[in-house]
């Protein structure tokens, strides 16, 4: 089999095909303490990426819908929110504004890597993620606050669900429009070994927002990877109904099980992740690394579709060369027999 793309290989995995060998991937963004490291030692983030052969780069939307951070700060009342008018998604500032320090390269930006064959990931934001930027103070998430408006306004909070999800997916068709090639839709419901809400509650409040987001991606015929950190086990037949192409992390870290999970969704459906940035890359040494990645490499590579990528971003915690470890021995796994 000739040796494909990194944008063929990304659309072969996503719609059933086989691809020439796993993909490889560093998820979403970059900790400015790991990219400062990554820079003094291989003097790019991108000259890093190279040597370790991944293939997708991700472009992030803004995250937050009425007038930036600073205007978030100063509402605290959903009734207000209700009644506010977002910015517009279809602005090309859009895809041409940095998230933050951390997820920082726009949509705009990414699209320029196709020139080297790279797949490009649009990465936006779900309602109940959407719904804790609301209330985000001094960089904390307002958690607490989007929780409490589930339990004791659910009638608001499902109009304001519906009204981030429209949002989002002005936001996603516009970045379709430029030209990426998966969005990678960011909601996280799951904590350790359970969710933060009821699955009555994601079905009732979630589920119904989401599936707009998702349907708007799929009329373009493009793939949605969902991002939800945690165990979202209990859910796992609400998330296929939405649409997935594929589900990122699996975090074994909070109880999730790969082969659980692999059996659940079955053959069809990718399985991003396998590189756990809690109980795998901070503690192991480069040799229990790769002994690691043997490991979910025998449970994910020939189970159905799979992408190699951290759990969620790497941290300082992390050292280097255990990084480097990892992606040097998926990379030898990582080609198929055909």
């Amino acid at each position: 089999m000739r040796v494909m793309t990194s944008r063929e290989r990304v659309m072969a995995t996503l719609t059933g095909k086989r691809p020439d060998r796993v993909l490889l991937n560093f998820f979403a963004g970059w900790n400015i303490a790991v990219r400062e490291k990554v820079a003094a030692r291989y003097g790019s983030v991108d000259a890093f990426c190279d040597l370790m052969h991944t293939d997708i780069v991700t472009g992030v939307l803004p995250r937050f819908p009425f007038g930036g951070a600073e205007n978030h700060a100063r509402i605290m009342d959903l009734e207000q929110y209700l009644e506010l008018t977002p910015d517009d998604p279809t602005a090309p500032a859009m895809i041409s504004t940095p998230c933050d320090q951390v997820l920082n390269l726009t949509v705009k930006d990414a699209l320029r890597y196709h020139e080297q064959g790279k797949a490009v990931f649009c990465h936006a934001w779900g309602v109940f993620e959407l719904s804790q930027f609301l209330y985000e103070h001094d960089g904390l998430p307002g958690t607490e606050m989007a929780l409490l408006n589930m339990a004791a306004e659910p009638e608001k909070n499902r109009r304001m669900f519906l009204k981030l999800a429209a949002w989002t997916a002005d936001c996603v068709e516009n970045a379709i429009k430029a030209g990426v090639d998966v969005i990678e839709l960011s909601d996280d419901w799951g904590q350790q070994r359970t969710m933060m809400f009821s699955p009555k509650m994601w079905w009732d409040m979630i589920y119904p927002a989401m599936k707009i987001i998702f349907d708007r991606a799929r009329r373009y015929n493009v793939p949605v990877l969902l991002h939800s950190d945690g165990d979202v086990t209990l859910v796992l037949d609400g998330i296929m109904q939405l649409g997935i192409a594929g589900l990122h992390p699996v975090q074994e870290s909070s109880g999730m099980s790969p082969q659980h999970t692999r059996e659940k969704l079955g053959p069809r459906y990718c399985i991003m992740g396998g590189l756990d940035t809690i109980t795998a890359l901070p503690v192991m040494t480069p040799a229990e690394i790769r002994v690691e990645v043997e490991r979910v490499f025998s449970i994910l590579k020939d189970s159905g579709p799979y992408i190699f990528s951290d759990s969620h971003m790497i941290q300082d915690d992390t050292d280097l060369d255990v990084v480097v470890a990892a992606y040097e021995r998926a990379y030898e796994l990582a080609e198929y027999s055909h």
